[in-house]
């Protein structure tokens, strides 16, 4: 299965979240893969998909035959959305995919920025998508995959706002998804969850087991 990490904004925890869903899965039993299909603000090398293919080569070494390119494939240096940065080739995503795939029973898929972060493609590409497109939107990357959407939301102050459109969004869209809450400190649960435990929210760092177990279906 697939499944696709994404969330309210860029620096809202997507690496950390992946790294932990490694750990987890491969204690579970499972050969896990690793890909992050754009990478933007790359210099020497894109940093977050190094540290993701670092991470699962120590739980499936099967890996180890790829390189970063196939872990990365689309890698723009402007730290700007995918739109702004360059045009992503979806063949070359796909190329990656068909590597990393036969080599796990998981593979978690790390997007970029947040959901509707907006991609440039190849001309004509985005009519896979819709023909009425003029460019593909971050969270289209899962159904390219169809992969379960899992989407973090910060507990940084405006997270309400962020998850509740965020909701409505996928809502709107008829994505099935899942979504927990990234605790960087304890002041969500004065000034946020008051109001977000009407919505029964997993916490990230508390709740990892059922998540874990929610998104494979369990």
């Amino acid at each position: 299965m697939n499944i696709f990490i994404s969330a309210n904004n860029t620096e809202c925890g997507k690496t950390y979240t992946t790294l932990k869903l490694i750990k987890k899965f491969s204690e579970m039993g499972y050969k896990i893969g690793v890909m992050k299909p754009i990478e933007t603000g790359v210099d020497k090398y894109p940093v977050d998909g190094k540290i993701l293919f670092e991470e699962a080569k120590k739980y499936n070494p099967a890996l180890s035959s790829l390189n970063l390119k196939d872990i990365v494939p689309v890698q723009f240096k402007l730290p700007a959305a995918p739109y702004v940065a360059g045009i992503a080739d979806l063949k070359k995503i796909e190329s990656s995919y068909k590597k990393i795939k036969p080599l796990c029973d998981i593979l978690l898929i790390e997007g970029a920025g947040g959901v509707r972060v907006p991609i440039r493609v190849e001309k004509g590409e985005e009519r896979r998508i819709d023909e009425n497109k003029k460019w593909i939107e971050m969270w289209e990357l899962s159904k390219i995959f169809d992969a379960k959407l899992f989407l973090i939301i910060s507990s940084k102050l405006g997270m309400i706002n962020d998850f509740l459109l965020n909701k409505f969004f996928l809502e709107s869209k008829e994505i099935d998804f899942i979504w927990a809450v990234n605790l960087f400190d304890e002041s969500y649960f004065h000034i946020t969850h008051p109001f977000l435990k009407n919505f029964n929210p997993l916490i990230l760092q508390k709740d990892l087991d059922k998540i874990a177990k929610k998104l494979i279906g369990g």
